[in-house]
């Protein structure tokens, strides 16, 4: 399982979602407490800063070559499943 924090901008897109909800695919959590540096909020002290990024330094990561073929994995999955 994996959380996602989105923010949706266009109505179908809302509705999209919705139906994968109802298919039990998806889960809508209306108030995820979530508390992120990348999120809106209130400023990082310097050091709570420091320490987001070499956390981020030290974080695995992924080629951009791997990340487009899972993308589009995904998305063939997800237009699948909205039809």
């Amino acid at each position: 399982m994996q959380t996602l924090t989105i923010q949706v901008t266009h109505q179908l897109a809302m509705k999209a979602l919705h139906t994968l909800e109802e298919k039990h695919f998806i889960k809508i959590v209306d108030e995820a407490k979530l508390d992120s540096p990348s999120l809106p909020g209130s400023p990082l002290s310097l050091k709570t800063f420091k320490k987001w990024i070499a956390d981020a330094e030290m974080a695995k990561t992924v080629s951009i070559k791997e990340a487009k073929i899972k993308w589009a994995g995904k998305r063939k999955q997800l237009q699948k499943l909205t039809r």
